[in-house]
């Protein structure tokens, strides 16, 4: 019988065809391998759900999971009920890690027992101009990426998760999670910029809302 691995790393995956190599890359670079990577595709019509399996056997620890699309918070939960590890974080599927993005975690919670949730600066990539996005508490302004909180940087115990019933279906799950974790758990920002965060993605969600123009969302 495997044992339990100490991390869970979740992959929301829909229609990336053209980035999920390299997110899998980088999560099989890592310094820290006492992870499972957990990835579920959330209804694609790409070629998305065959690349991961062709690189499942990469993995250690792996589950796969396909469904019927229902956007990133139902697609989050997903993947967290599945989960084994005690701790639980992300890696979007048109994203990567530094090799050490996932040791720093754990370095950082084994040094602080008393965290429960831990989030985290990000590399940026992309213009300028993509890094400003609507702000949920005054939607008529737009607010910079290093002022955000980046859900994919969330690094939690499963028990956070579950006292708040996991991510809600709304504009932005992350931002809404986040506030209430803030109000129950001990939780805190570290500057360890090794989540890299492409903002050049057409589809990105963060393009989808600007595009649509201003509405309710904080990051």
């Amino acid at each position: 019988m495997q044992a339990t691995p100490l991390v869970s790393v979740i992959t929301a995956i829909y229609n990336r065809k053209h980035t999920l190599a390299r997110a899998i890359a980088s999560l099989r670079q890592q310094q820290f391998q006492d992870f499972e990577w957990i990835a579920v595709d959330d209804g694609s019509t790409d070629d998305s759900f065959e690349i991961v399996k062709a690189h499942a056997s990469e993995f250690h620890h792996v589950q796969l999971i396909q469904k019927t699309h229902t956007g990133i918070a139902d697609t989050w939960n997903t993947g967290i009920r599945a989960a084994r590890g005690r701790w639980i974080t992300f890696l979007d599927s048109d994203d990567a890690y530094l090799p050490d993005h996932l040791q720093i975690r754990v370095n950082y919670i084994q040094a602080h027992p008393e965290i429960d949730l831990l989030h985290s600066t990000a590399t940026l990539v992309g213009k300028e101009e993509d890094f400003w996005v609507p702000d949920r508490s005054n939607p008529s302004r737009n607010i910079h990426l290093k002022d955000c909180a980046i859900g994919a940087t969330f690094f939690m115990k499963r028990q956070v998760w579950e006292t708040l019933d996991g991510f809600r279906q709304v504009l932005f799950p992350d931002a809404d999670f986040l506030e209430r974790a803030e109000l129950r758990f001990h939780v805190v920002k570290i500057d360890a910029p090794t989540y890299v965060y492409f903002r050049n993605s057409s589809d990105s969600f963060l393009n989808k809302i600007k595009q649509q123009g201003p509405s309710s969302g904080k990051h």
